[in-house]
Formats: structure tokens, sequence, C-alpha cells
């Protein structure tokens, strides 16, 4: 294991956990923000918005764009369920709850080109942590289609970001804690079925988290704890980033083997200067610009790829409530 011999190069300033970032074609970029829910990334600080949160202790995690120009924004508070922010510091429910229950804390939304939401809940178990071992499977994944939302995948090992793939004939699902990358075919419905491991890791720090797709049939994962961009093509893994130690990963994999994996334990990735990476967003004139997400960074790392991404379902839309 290795420690990047330089840190990257960074893009943003006073950002707060920008876990999740949106790249659009003419060089826009927002992060989810704890103080403002989704933070427009500009150079240099700019005054924002806080948000009226609706919840106590509501955590912005994943986000995605709408046509409208609105953001959702998963909740992964306790309270849980998606939001809309309609302006700055203003909210609004999207999908708070489901089958007259409220929905748990919620990891990931996505927008998708068909104009369906999908969302991803790791686990049901409250606290959260509770499911921070390899026995428990019980997250499942969302689809808003029109008016009706409903549970179309369960049991999953922790449920991160679940993303359409390029061709919209899979949903990808990264479970963190059975440490493998699955995806489901979509019919009509929508539903999914015939469930398939694109991979699955061998431990070894690796904690899947964010999920991103490009041009040649490549698919990325972005792993907490250990700091790695990883890169699946034809059944194999190649890790482009690393940044972390090998005696903390050790401590780690010793946690989770014996059931006691901490929020501690997922947070050690802070340590280096990559923060904690937990998501990628391909943008730049070529799409080969990796803008890396995180959970204490200030600010979004900056790669450079070697293939292009997958433009976004709102990689060409306009001007959003968060532009002047």
């Amino acid at each position: 294991m290795t420690l990047l011999k330089t840190a990257p190069p960074r893009v943003g300033s006073g950002l707060s956990r920008p876990e999740c970032v949106l790249a659009m074609a003419d060089g826009r970029l927002y992060a989810s923000d704890r103080l403002c829910g989704v933070a427009r990334v500009f150079p240099e600080p700019r005054d924002r918005v806080p948000l009226q949160a609706p919840v106590e202790d509501f955590v912005p995690n994943g986000i995605a764009v709408l046509p409208d120009g609105t953001f959702l924004m998963a909740n992964i508070g306790p309270a849980g369920g998606v939001w809309r922010l309609t302006a700055p510091g203003k909210v609004e429910p999207f999908l708070v709850e489901l089958g007259g229950k409220r929905l748990p804390p919620t990891n990931f939304v996505q927008y998708d080109s068909d104009g369906r939401v999908w969302c991803t809940v790791s686990t049901r178990r409250s606290p959260r942590e509770l499911a921070f071992r390899s026995d428990v499977a019980d997250g499942f994944v969302i689809c808003k289609a029109g008016d009706r939302a409903q549970v179309v995948a369960d049991g999953i090992g922790f449920a991160n970001e679940g993303r359409v793939s390029p061709d919209g004939q899979w949903f990808y699902v990264n479970e963190t804690m059975a440490r493998r990358v699955s995806r489901f075919r979509i019919v009509a419905g929508p539903k999914l079925e015939a469930r398939e491991i694109v991979y699955q890791f061998d431990g070894n720090g690796v904690f899947p988290d964010g999920l991103g797709f490009d041009q040649e049939g490549g698919v990325y994962v972005i792993s907490v704890v250990s700091n790695r961009i990883i890169r699946i093509k034809d059944g194999s893994a190649e890790t482009l980033v690393e940044d972390c130690e090998e005696a903390a990963i050790a401590e780690v994999e010793t946690a989770f083997r014996e059931n006691r994996l901490s929020r501690a334990e997922i947070d050690v990735g802070h340590r280096w200067s990559m923060g904690n990476c937990s998501s990628v967003a391909f943008g730049g004139p070529d799409l080969k610009t990796m803008y890396i997400g995180s959970l204490f960074a200030d600010s979004l790392a900056v790669f450079p790829g070697k293939y292009a991404g997958v433009p976004a379902a709102h990689w060409q839309f306009g001007r959003t409530v968060l532009d002047d």
C-alpha cells in the first residue's frame, strides 16, 4: 500500500463534506454540502445560504439535478428520505416515506435519462453502524417513475451508490459491507431482476462507495477507508490511485473480521491527502477529468483520466437554482 507522493490538485474551497459531485458540459461543478445542501464549486470561497433544514441532523449525501434546475438530496441523517432544494437554503420533501413508513437514512439518488429517480438505502438497522458487518444485508433500492415509487431490489449488503448503466439495461450498485459491485437487469415496470456480481473484492481495505462508468466499458469504484480509485474491466480490477498506509488498513480489516467495525474505522481515510474519497464525476471538455468527492476535504481532488467518462443524464442541463 502506498501514500500519494504529492497531494492531488484541487478545485473549490470552503466545502463541507462534499461527498457527491456533479459535473456539467459547460464546466459547472456542484457538490453536496453539509452547510447549504448543495454548493456550486468555485475556485474561491463565496457566500452561501445555509440550508433551512427541515429535520434535525440533516446530512446531504448523494445529490442529483433535475431538468428544472432544482436538486435532489439523499439525507443520510437519522430522518432519512430524499429532499428537493428549490432555491438557496430552501428545501421540501420529495420522497420521505414509502408504504406509510418513513425512509431510513438514505444514501444516494440518481436521475436517469428516462426521467426516473433511483435511490439507495444502506440498511434498515438503527443506528446504521449496526450494519457495518458482512453478515447483514438489508439494504434496498427504490425507483420512482412518475408518481409511483417502489422497492425494486432488496437484500443488499449496505447499498451505497447505485447507477443505471450507460446502455440503460442494468442497474449497478456498490455493496459496501459485502465488498462487491452487483448489477440487476432493468425490466418493464421498472423492475430489477437477474442479479449478478460484477466484481467481488478480497478485502485489503476496499470498501466500495462511489461508482462511475467510462466510454470503454470500464466501471469505476471509489473506496472509502483506503482512498482508492479502482477501474474494473472484463473481470479484472486495476487500482489507479491509492492513498493509505498498510498498518492502518490492517487495523480496519481486523475490526471488520471481528464484527466491531465502527465509524472511527470507516473514517480512517481522512488521515491522508485524499480526505476519505467517496465519489467520482467525469468532466472537462473531453470528459477525461475525474473530480473526486470526499467525506472530509473542503475541496475536490482532480485527476486526469485515460478514458472519457460517460456523460450523465444532466450533462447538458441549463441553469440551476444555484446559478446567479
